[in-house]
């Protein structure tokens, strides 16, 4: 009994491990899926230097907070914030790549353009923001940025000129309006001068700007412009400015001197201090107008560029632009930053470089839809009048050799006004030497 018990058992326990095992051989043996996990690499930390003529305190304080946003949005990066002021820029700019140490990113005069891109000092936009530029920029701004067929940055702020004259001194002459002739400006001119009894002038009618290459040779064009003459043939190979439109200009400029409705003695400080009655400037002033204005800035006011006979009223223009160093080793990343610097961070807002400019500059950005975020800062009339002006403005020539051309325009409208030269020999040597650089960097 016991034995066949046993058997029994034993078959059974036989039976339930064999079971057991079938069952283990046909259960499915389960998956280990490996989980794919994406790392995002870290950035490599990069140094960037941008280098601007804006370091007036009342700028750069400014600047630096949208240069401090950007760095906070991206930590990788790091800005160094280099400014000259403008007399100084183009110095840095050439020397410091001399040397081997360029800024990665540049604000210039697009009069330079030529040179830099000669030069190959400038590196050429990602097809990104060419697009970018072409589709929110007028046509005028594009133009102002391309040379030999090529945009070479973002634009950024358009100047232009116009005659900027006191209401307070012309109410107390018994002028209702300002002079929209040439020869209204000299008749208006004069006889708001003042001269004590030492012969000594002590409010000029008319201010000008001996010393600094725009401050005499923009005025001077846009004053030749609307006298009926050129500054250059249309193909920028030949000077025109010594015809005789722009000889009037000059014995205009001669007359008023002598006659003391213009004192070369007194410049833009004394018409900030109430010394003088008008004066031909660009509205990236109106800042120092609004801080320093001695009779109060609501006393400021704008008017067209005064005309020849047969002619109207027509201003220079010119621009600036962000471009990036050719030899940037961070040429990617310094793109990123002046496209950020320019372009809005939500539909109907205005850009970094917009904002600034616009309040703490006085200047009017070139981005389309900049002037219509912020249409109520352009409102003001100071600058609604240099806006309307773009309507009428010519871009300044970029041609090669055009700093020279207008560097030496200004040395020898200075020697006539000093009494160096007559005016006809002036502009004369003027074409001369304009036409030997023209012809040199063809």
């Amino acid at each position: 009994m016991n034995g066949h018990v046993s058997w029994s058992f034993r078959f059974l326990l036989i039976a339930a491990i064999a079971a057991v095992l079938a069952g283990c051989a046909v259960a499915p043996t389960p998956q280990v899926v490996e989980k794919v996990i994406e790392i995002t690499p870290t950035p490599q930390p990069v140094k960037l230097v941008v280098l601007t003529h804006w370091g007036e305190e009342s700028l750069l304080k400014p600047m630096q907070a949208k240069l401090d946003e950007y760095m906070k949005l991206n930590p990788h990066v790091t800005i160094e914030y280099q400014t000259v002021t403008f007399d100084q820029l183009l110095t840095k700019i050439t020397t410091a790549r001399a040397a081997g140490i360029s800024p990665d990113v540049y604000h210039f005069y697009n009069l330079w353009l030529p040179e830099f891109v000669k030069g190959g000092m400038l590196a050429v936009p990602p097809d990104e923001i060419i697009a970018d530029i072409k589709a929110n920029y007028s046509l005028g701004s594009v133009e102002a940025v391309t040379y030999a067929g090529q945009i070479w940055g973002y634009p950024t702020e358009i100047n232009t000129y116009q005659l900027i004259y006191n209401k307070k001194l012309f109410k107390e002459a018994g002028f209702e309006n300002p002079p929209e002739t040439l020869d209204e400006l000299r008749e208006m001119a004069c006889r708001m001068k003042k001269v004590d009894e030492a012969g000594k002038v002590t409010q000029a009618g008319f201010i000008v700007i001996p010393g600094w290459d725009s401050g005499v040779v923009h005025p001077f064009v846009s004053l030749l412009w609307s006298n009926g003459g050129e500054y250059l043939s249309a193909d920028g190979t030949k000077a025109l400015f010594n015809s005789p439109e722009g000889l009037a200009v000059l014995q205009l400029y001669m007359d008023m001197i002598r006659d003391q409705c213009i004192d070369l003695g007194l410049s833009m400080g004394d018409f900030t201090s109430g010394k003088g009655a008008m004066i031909i400037m660009a509205n990236w002033w109106r800042a120092t107008l609004q801080s320093t204005f001695a009779d109060g800035y609501e006393n400021v006011g704008v008017a067209p560029i005064p005309h020849g006979p047969n002619a109207q009223s027509v201003t220079l223009q010119y621009n600036w632009l962000y471009g990036v160093d050719n030899g940037s080793k961070h040429r990617d990343e310094a793109w990123k930053l002046v496209r950020w610097l320019n372009t809005p961070a939500q539909k109907g807002a205005a850009s970094p470089v917009g904002d600034f400019l616009t309040s703490a500059l006085g200047a009017i950005p070139s981005r389309l839809s900049d002037q219509q975020a912020l249409a109520d800062r352009l409102a003001d009339p100071f600058l609604k009048a240099f806006l309307d002006s773009t309507a009428v403005a010519r871009p300044e020539p970029v041609v090669p050799g055009g700093q020279e051309v207008k560097t030496t325009l200004q040395t020898e409208i200075e020697a006539a006004w000093y009494g160096k030269k007559p005016p006809e020999q002036a502009l004369a040597d003027a074409a001369e030497e304009a036409n030997r650089i023209l012809a040199e960097k063809q």
